[in-house]
């Protein structure tokens, strides 16, 4: 059975050091892949296609970031194993991130608002673009998590199977008391 996991989420979350991690546990990885170019990147029909692929997908999809869960459950239809990874951060870090990086956000405008203005709406426009996604998804909160503590959580995600929930009860109580 082929396997599919989609990587996305706000920009400067860690999607492209989810998508190492994934490499790093054998999977064929494209970053920004545009959505028309899943359903060939899986080859369904070709056996030289890799098994496990991950792709991340973000806002710079433009508008064919609507369609994806309807590719998405179409690959499901024919079989193929999806998984779906958002990953999130408090406005606040995401705020820190960009600006320790100094890169621009995909969805910044260069108007005559201040630098900080512009990215805090691009993060809220970039948010209320990705909430059909997000809804759909594992959600990761990667705010206080450090790279290596993201490639971890992403690994231990992708080692448990997708179909099969497992709830471990604890209980506690004294004797006589």
């Amino acid at each position: 059975m082929r396997q599919l996991v989609v990587i996305t989420g706000m920009s400067g979350s860690g999607k492209s050091i989810a998508l190492r991690a994934l490499e790093d546990a054998g999977y064929y990885c494209v970053d920004n892949l545009p959505p028309e170019l899943l359903e060939p990147l899986i080859g369904l029909d070709d056996p030289r296609k890799p098994g496990r692929t991950a792709v991340a997908m973000d806002v710079r999809s433009g508008a064919s970031l609507p369609q994806v869960p309807l590719m998405l459950q179409t690959l499901r239809d024919r079989g193929v194993e999806v998984r779906q990874i958002f990953l999130d951060a408090s406005d606040d870090t995401l705020l820190r991130r960009f600006s320790e990086t100094r890169r621009r956000h995909p969805l910044s405008s260069s108007g005559d608002v201040s630098q900080q203005q512009a990215l805090t709406e691009a993060i809220a426009a970039e948010r209320d673009l990705l909430a059909d996604m997000r809804e759909r998804s594992h959600v990761i909160d990667t705010s206080m998590l450090r790279a290596a503590q993201l490639q971890s959580f992403v690994k231990s995600l992708i080692a448990a199977p997708s179909s099969q929930l497992t709830l471990v009860f604890e209980s506690f109580a004294f004797k006589r008391g």
